[in-house]
């Protein structure tokens, strides 16, 4: 943790240094700001409409991380310090939910009684401060409370720059770790972001994340690598089952929404692997049933034969039993004889990916970041 952040009984609490460009810090309170006027126009205004998944509907405006989560790719890999320190943190790079109470429904002595209660640094260093616990997300510069989210607003409002809080660095993935691909396919298109060459987010807001990527430093292609399983296979991946052995989800990370490459690449590679077959075996493959009820109709009557003739009839013996055998062979063949290789995808039952060979299963003893 940095030094500016220590503080103590006896001296003041500090603020907190960015250290970040004046890029990234402009687009990081655009979406602060952003995210106030959407949260006010959905709640004076009932513009529900337009904030679409990044308001909370009747439960009131999202909370900071479940905000960062529509927003920010890959919000699930933030990992959070155990400890915390005490500090004052920029209100402009602070994102708010007023879901409590508002500015606007105080009077005007509480008003003042809540300026002197809540921006009170000495207060936060004795521990009498009322909570506020706060995640720095330090590479982007962004902080997302956890208690104390209603204030925020209430400081914006009131034009006060900072705020007392316990703060807990958290790490995002760096930027060279991330591209953001715009996918188009017939009529198909959507965004996606992918971590370390392997797991791929859909983004679904992009007019806030591409802004926020650019200014961090993260990559926008507008080719898909052909190098990368086709977008098809990617999309219905999205729409799997979570598992070791399916394509869709991390089995460290709960149920975040993502597709991983590596497993779609290893159950392409199974399905084409060669495997012996019958012709029954395949797909798309319909024997024609006259096949074997000719072969009945023929080996029947042989196989009576070849009991009914007398021993002296040797010939006639070993006549009628390689007809028989002719026609059974011809019956059975399609369906016992593994004549055929072909590769796995080719089967008309479907073979799953093996355990072992799926490349999210491993022996882990416990949470590691993506990738």
């Amino acid at each position: 943790m940095t030094e500016n952040l220590i503080a103590s009984s006896g001296e003041a609490v500090r603020s907190v240094d960015l250290g970040i460009s004046d890029e990234l810090n402009r687009v990081v309170r655009s979406i602060v700001r952003n995210k106030y006027i959407l949260d006010n126009a959905v709640a004076d205004h009932g513009a529900a409409m337009l904030a679409r998944d990044l308001h909370d509907g009747g439960y009131g405006p999202h909370e900071p991380m479940p905000f960062l989560h529509r927003i920010l790719p890959f919000a699930y890999a933030i990992e959070r310090d155990s400890e915390y320190q005490l500090a004052t943190v920029p209100t402009a790079n602070t994102i708010g939910c007023s879901w409590a109470w508002r500015r606007k429904n105080l009077s005007e002595d509480e008003t003042l009684r809540r300026r002197k209660l809540l921006d009170n640094p000495s207060a936060l260093v004795a521990g009498t401060l009322n909570n506020a616990s706060y995640s720095w997300i330090k590479q982007l510069g962004l902080f997302a409370p956890g208690e104390g989210k209603n204030r925020v607003d209430f400081f914006r409002e009131e034009g006060i720059d900072s705020i007392p809080a316990k703060v807990y660095e958290r790490a995002y993935p760096e930027p060279n770790r991330i591209v953001i691909y715009s996918v188009k396919k017939n009529g198909f298109s959507a965004t996606w972001a992918v971590l370390d060459g392997r797991w791929v987010e859909s983004v679904q807001n992009p007019s806030w994340t591409l802004p926020l990527m650019n200014a961090y430093g993260v990559k926008t292609n507008s080719t898909w690598p052909r190098e990368f399983p086709a977008p098809e296979k990617v999309q219905l991946a999205f729409f799997e089952s979570r598992g070791v052995t399916s394509p869709f989800g991390n089995p460290e990370f709960g149920n975040a929404h993502v597709v991983d490459l590596d497993t779609i690449r290893a159950i392409l590679a199974f399905q084409d692997e060669p495997e012996k077959a019958t012709i029954h075996d395949l797909q798309l493959v319909k024997i024609d049933p006259r096949v074997w009820k000719y072969s009945l109709a023929v080996s029947l009557p042989s196989c009576a034969l070849l009991v009914a003739l007398p021993n002296a009839w040797a010939e006639a013996r070993i006549i009628a039993g390689i007809v028989f055998g002719m026609a059974a062979c011809t019956g059975l063949l399609p369906y016992v004889a593994p004549i055929i290789t072909t590769p796995r995808h080719g089967l008309a039952k479907k073979q799953y990916l093996p355990l072992e060979r799926a490349p999210k299963y491993g022996k882990r003893t416990g949470r590691r970041m993506l990738g």
